[in-house]
């Protein structure tokens, strides 16, 4: 799981065309925040695997090594198969239970299920 810094931070080298240098993120972000805090979250996201850095010249640019949605249904998938391991049906029936108030959630499960059906 990503802190709220490395969040924000991914979520700008993620809606970027092009790879991105500190600075540029930094100023993306909006806030005052140090140069230094932001090269050394971005240092450890390329720790983690997240991003990749290439130099041109003295600079390092910054990108993505995976898109937005397959970070978050890998991290999801792991997630949930974490809860379904620790606690079973529990885990299932309150995510289940969880959508019971909003129909269109409902309806959007149904349609996934429905979808890997046909995929199958």
């Amino acid at each position: 799981m990503l802190g709220e810094l490395e969040q924000k931070i991914m979520n700008v080298i993620w809606a970027s065309n092009c790879p991105l240098k500190p600075a540029q993120v930094q100023s993306a972000l909006c806030c005052d925040l140090a140069y230094t805090t932001v090269m050394t979250v971005m240092k450890r996201l390329t720790d983690k695997g997240l991003l990749t850095r290439e130099k041109k010249g003295n600079t390092y640019y910054y990108f993505g090594t995976t898109a937005k949605t397959d970070y978050a249904k890998n991290h999801l998938r792991k997630l949930f198969d974490s809860l379904v391991d620790s606690y079973g049906n529990v885990a299932i029936s309150e995510f289940v239970g969880s959508l019971k108030d909003n129909p269109k959630d409902i309806q959007k499960l149904v349609d996934y299920l429905n979808n890997q059906d046909d995929q199958s």
